[in-house]
């Protein structure tokens, strides 16, 4: 697949180790924390650092990394501003080669739509059922309050709807960005604005005007995939 992009992050003190890489060739890591240069070279990835300011604030953190999820370091990195597919996926996915393949053929199924995303394992279908996951952590929680004032506010003008089949954001394979910048963008922007880190919430609201360019695929329709923390090796 030429000019393909697979990227993941690392921002702030927390983690201290990642995944093997999918592959050495495509395959870049993003982070504002130069001690972890070695392990990412050494698990085969190309090492890429942010000039961010480096915080144990674990909000802080979190929101620098939509810097990378949501695209935003293309506007400051022009050497990747080429790249025609990109596939974004969490540091806490164990991502092989072999889930690369998968991808590849689910992107060649799916050239009519500009993005692929999973759905969530847990069947969630309002923002409010995201909303109440979100509480068992402390740093979705701080902000909350914002949040829900956002989503009170949004859906009284009557043009999105709470009831929507949530999806997971720790995979995003772009195959046509510029046409969902626009969703992109609010998503960002809105977390920025609400320091408020949990972006499935935001997505779930304004992804409901791209529809027609998104394919929602279950969970499980990506086999050769592992949500869990990188250890040591």
């Amino acid at each position: 697949m030429d000019n393909l992009l697979i990227i993941s992050c690392i921002f702030g003190k927390e983690f201290k180790y990642v995944h093997q890489s999918p592959d050495t060739k495509n395959s870049y890591f993003f982070t504002n924390n130069s001690e972890l240069k070695n392990e990412i070279i050494n698990k085969g990835w190309n090492y890429v650092f942010v000039n961010n300011v480096l915080s144990d604030n674990i909000i802080i953190s979190s929101l620098q990394s939509k810097y990378i999820k949501f695209l935003k370091f293309l506007d400051d990195y022009p050497q990747f501003q080429n790249a025609k597919t990109i596939i974004y996926f969490d540091h806490k996915e164990n991502v092989s080669n072999a889930t690369i393949e998968e991808i590849k053929t689910l992107i060649n199924n799916n050239l009519d739509k500009s993005l692929i995303i999973r759905q969530t394992p847990s069947i969630k279908t309002s923002v409010y059922h995201e909303v109440s996951a979100a509480m068992g952590q402390s740093r979705y929680v701080k902000n909350m309050d914002k949040t829900k004032k956002f989503i009170k506010n949004i859906l009284s003008t009557n043009e999105y709807s709470e009831n929507v089949r949530v999806c997971n954001t720790g995979l995003l394979i772009f195959i046509n960005r510029e046409n969902i910048k626009e969703l992109l963008d609010n998503v960002y922007e809105k977390c920025m604005e609400d320091e408020q880190p949990e972006c499935q919430i935001y997505w779930s609201i304004f992804s409901q005007k791209h529809q027609n360019n998104i394919k929602e695929i279950k969970w499980t329709d990506i086999k050769n995939i592992k949500r869990i923390d990188p250890i040591k090796k």
